[in-house]
């Protein structure tokens, strides 16, 4: 069987994406997924992680806290991920963000090639594995899903995954990228792998960038650009946060009445007020963690040509 060929006529038949972000999570990708969407010539999906590919993988069923309620917006088979896309109204580029595409990369790859075709554009941005596995658990912690300590978690988390807890609650493994990206780079020729350090610094270079690499109108800027999404930190009111972040009646009447982007808008402000710093990571752990991850960094930056000697700080 010509897979080439066949993968063609599957995206010229049907409108699939032809652009993915595949991580990592907790380093942008929100931020990244908004100001996308608002590119002319660029078409994301509504659902911004479908997690369709990791789904059919056999990804599913997961047992930690709250996880069966982030299960919810899954895209379960091709028809409903094709059905994504439909509206796309002739945008040059086609795009979703399933951010556990980066970390289940074994089974996830080859899903995608069958679907998608080896011509599929991926994006990848990393942030410090280190900062990444905190602000992952900060993330369950806001939620209030995390009851252990950071280090308690750290040395739970062979059983959490053993139970089959959800890749977010895997604060180690999902930093450690060198397997992963270099899966990628193999396996798709147009990859592109960026530094959460460029969106955080320079994020409209990082866009202008991002745009090339798309080939679209590169001189487009998106106009939330200072807007950070998704933000991480301790709720200094938990039934406010709450409120704002899980369904109930008046948000639903609500939706029928205000557009998406104001409302979004909206919600990123309250947030913005609502969420106070979570304390430093305890220098002991940060060591820890600094010796774990070493050898997987001094691998890393050599395969993708960038110094993250600061990594190791």
């Amino acid at each position: 069987m010509n897979l080439a060929k066949g993968e063609l006529k599957i995206n010229t038949k049907y409108k699939l994406p032809n652009f993915l972000i595949v991580g990592a999570p907790k380093a942008g990708t929100t931020s990244l997924y908004h100001y996308l969407s608002k590119h002319p010539q660029v078409f994301m999906s509504k659902v911004k992680e479908p997690k369709f590919f990791s789904y059919i993988s056999g990804h599913r069923n997961f047992n930690g806290p709250g996880d069966s309620e982030g299960e919810r917006d899954i895209i379960k088979t091709f028809e409903e991920y094709k059905r994504l896309f439909l509206n796309s109204n002739g945008s040059k580029i086609l795009g979703e963000c399933s951010v556990d595409s980066l970390y289940y990369y074994e089974s996830v790859i080859p899903k995608i090639k069958e679907h998608l075709g080896k011509e599929v554009k991926i994006f990848i941005i990393l942030r410090n594995p280190i900062d990444r596995a905190y602000s992952s658990y900060i993330y369950h912690l806001r939620d209030g899903r995390e009851n252990l300590s950071f280090e308690n978690a750290l040395n739970e988390e062979e059983k959490r995954i053993k139970d089959n807890w959800e890749f977010m609650w895997h604060y180690k493994s999902v930093g450690l990228y060198f397997n992963q990206v270099s899966a990628y780079l193999e396996n798709f020729k147009n990859t592109k792998v960026c530094l959460f350090e460029d969106l955080k610094i320079n994020p409209h270079c990082l866009m202008k960038e991002l745009f090339n690499f798309l080939d679209v109108d590169s001189e487009f800027v998106p106009d939330d650009l200072e807007t950070k999404y998704n933000e991480s930190g301790i709720p200094r009111h938990r039934s406010l946060y709450n409120f704002l972040n899980k369904p109930n009646p008046f948000k639903s009447v609500i939706k029928n009445f205000l557009p998406k982007n104001f409302r979004i808008k909206l919600k990123n402000k309250f947030m913005h007020k609502l969420l106070v710093k979570a304390e430093r990571m305890n220098a002991d752990t940060r060591k820890y963690l600094i010796d774990f991850y070493k050898e997987d960094i001094i691998r890393l930056q050599k395969l993708i040509d960038r110094d993250l000697s600061r990594w190791l700080t």
